[in-house]
Parts: structure tokens; C-alpha cells; sequence
């Protein structure tokens, strides 16, 4: 009897990723979706509508299901990324390279024949032109076992093709920025409600985080990077204080009880006498950081113009009573703060 072929692919639950599972799939081979989660991507992984996840999907595509948490050492790769940045913080070839060597990793253990990616050449210009994909496949430590189904016909033919596990014919020369290509395979393949939000929900690649993760660079550098602090940059507004001191302040009620796990150790802002958010302060606050930070978060409260505002403050064992009035709506100085 021969051998089941089997094969690795790398499932985030986009589009593509979707269709290169379907066109394995398809003839025969037994696949593994590998989800890799980075911890920069919401866990969530669901449709539109929030009825499908990931793992749906592949039960879906009928192939395996297999998540890889790679949190605490893909720090390395976000902090010193041999080949650089997009325009934010996304280290997107690096990553592509960490997730490729984790599929590597995976392959050997579920003794699987290859590993193929949802990749099209030229959709991303971080990670996907030519010259990038040929430096995947050169670093990947596959030695010809990485396929690309989608843009197959444009690259030279991998092993598993070259040894008849796959046949080429079957696959696609897909290229370019394009996505009608892809919309009418799903059709043809009838997995065009199977996608969900995938690497377009990796928030690294999102301007406003991006600032915010150079700032906190910038105030710690590398080696000293807070990494618990690395959720917290997506929650509320963030102002730049001092050189040594940050002020994240809730937007609203839903942000007020996300803020709550990060009071413990660091400094808590509460306004007394009238409605409004709560801030939380990294770093080290003068006298003064707290008046500035007292009056900002005045700012953002229901306090009218002059109003006299107490605020509390609690680092810890220690607190403080801060009277002010809020920053003016139009103070050059929240936009100067602002994160």
C-alpha cells in the first residue's frame, strides 16, 4: 500500500490560506492546518459575523487543526529583526521566516511530507516579492519541501512536486495585488464563506500601535522593553508626560474595566467630583507629571471650564490629592502629548 501523503499548511483563516488548504486538499493529500499565534494578533480568529473560528474552517476544508503559541519567543524576532520593518513595527519577513521554521519544526514532528503557505507573489510587499520568497525558501531549512500553491507556476517546481506527491498541473500561477484570481477559485472550490480575519488583524502592522511600541523603545530600549506592557498599547489614549513618564487614559466603560488589570504597581488616576475616565501611569511621575496628568485626565472628563477637579492618586501604599482645573479642549499641549 503506498504511503499517505501528508502535507503541513500554514491556516490563518484568511482568504488564501483558505485556498491553498482546499487545493492540497484536493488531491488526496492528508493536510494539518497549523495556526501560529504570535500574540500580536487577536486570539478571536472568527468570521465577520462571529459564528466561525479558525478551527471551523479546517473542520470545513475536512484537513487537521494544530495551534503553535509561539508568544515568548517570537520577542526576539519583533525586538531584532534581521531584515527590518514595514512602516510600523511589523517585521513581517521575519516573522514569515519564525512561522516557516515553526512549520518546519511541526513537520517532522507529525511526519509529514512538506509544507506549503497561502503566499502569493507580489500581494505583500514586506514579505511576498520575488527576491523575499526566494530568501524564505533559501532560510527555511526545508530544502525544497516549501510549496506555495497558489503562485506555483511562477516559482521552480519543489521537490514534492518533482517527486509526483503533488501534481503541478493542478496548482495556480497566481501574482500581484490583485484578488479576483482568488474570489473566483473560492467560488470554483465552493469555500468562499470559509474565510475569517487573519493576518490583516496583526496589529503590529497598525500605525497607531506602532507609535506607541516606539515610544515605549524609546523610553526602555530593548533590552528593558516592558513586554506585559505590550497589550496595553491598544487600549485607550496614550500621552507622552515626561522622558520617564506615560499616561494611558480609558475612553470609555468597556475600556475602564480593561484598564483594571494593569493598576496593581502602577500609578492610578481617579477623578473625586466629577464623571469621567480613569488613567494609569507608567514609569516614574514627579509633582508635576501628576498635576499635568491630573489635568489631562480632567480634560477628558465632564468637568466644565475652570472647574476646580480632585483627583486621586495611588501608586501602591502611597497616594495623593491633586485639585486643578482641566486642560483646554484646544490646549497645543494634548496634541503634543499625544501618543
Amino acid at each position: 500500500m503506498a504511503k499517505k501523503v501528508k502535507a503541513i499548511g500554514l491556516l490563518s483563516g484568511g482568504l488564501d490560506s483558505v485556498l491553498a488548504c482546499a487545493l492540497i486538499r484536493q488531491q488526496g493529500i492528508e493536510v494539518t492546518g497549523l495556526l501560529i499565534r504570535t500574540g500580536f494578533t487577536d486570539h478571536k480568529e472568527v468570521s465577520a459575523d462571529g459564528k466561525r473560528s479558525v478551527e471551523d474552517t479546517a473542520k470545513a476544508l475536512g484537513v487537521k487543526f494544530r495551534v503553535e503559541n509561539i508568544q515568548d519567543e517570537y520577542w526576539d524576532t519583533l525586538l531584532y529583526p534581521k531584515y527590518g520593518y514595514g512602516k510600523n513595527v511589523n517585521p513581517c519577513l521575519d516573522c514569515h521566516l519564525h512561522m516557516i521554521h515553526v512549520a518546519a519544526r511541526v513537520m517532522e514532528e507529525e511526519g509529514a511530507d512538506f509544507v506549503f503557505t497561502g503566499e502569493v507573489m507580489g500581494q505583500r510587499p514586506k514579505s511576498q516579492l520575488a527576491h523575499q520568497m526566494k530568501i524564505a525558501l533559501n532560510e527555511s531549512g526545508l530544502e525544497g519541501k516549501l510549496l506555495r500553491p497558489l503562485s506555483a507556476l511562477c516559482l521552480e517546481p519543489t521537490i514534492p512536486e518533482l517527486e509526483g506527491l503533488v501534481d503541478r498541473t493542478k496548482l495556480k500561477g497566481f501574482q500581484g495585488r490583485g484578488r479576483t484570481p482568488q474570489l473566483q477559485l473560492a467560488k470554483e472550490l465552493g469555500v468562499e464563506d470559509l474565510a475569517v480575519a487573519a493576518g490583516g488583524n496583526c496589529y503590529l502592522i497598525v500605525p497607531e500601535y506602532g507609535d506607541r511600541f516606539k515610544d515605549l523603545l524609546k523610553q526602555y530600549g530593548k533590552d528593558n522593553f516592558p513586554k506585559e506592557d505590550a497589550p496595553l498599547l491598544r487600549i485607550g489614549r496614550h500621552f507622552r508626560i515626561s522622558e520617564i513618564a506615560k499616561m494611558v487614559i480609558s475612553r470609555d466603560e468597556s475600556e475602564y474595566h480593561l484598564l483594571q488589570p494593569y493598576i496593581a504597581g502602577r500609578y492610578f488616576f481617579e477623578l473625586e467630583n466629577v464623571i469621567g475616565g480613569i488613567g494609569i501611569g507608567t514609569g516614574e511621575f514627579s509633582q508635576e507629571d501628576m498635576k499635568l496628568a491630573a489635568q489631562l485626565l480632567a480634560r477628558y472628563s465632564k468637568a466644565k471650564q475652570d472647574e476646580e477637579v480632585l483627583v486621586h492618586v495611588r501608586l501602591n501604599e502611597k497616594t495623593w490629592n491633586i485639585k486643578c482645573t482641566a486642560l483646554s479642549v484646544d490646549d497645543p499641549l494634548v496634541s503634543h502629548m499625544r501618543i
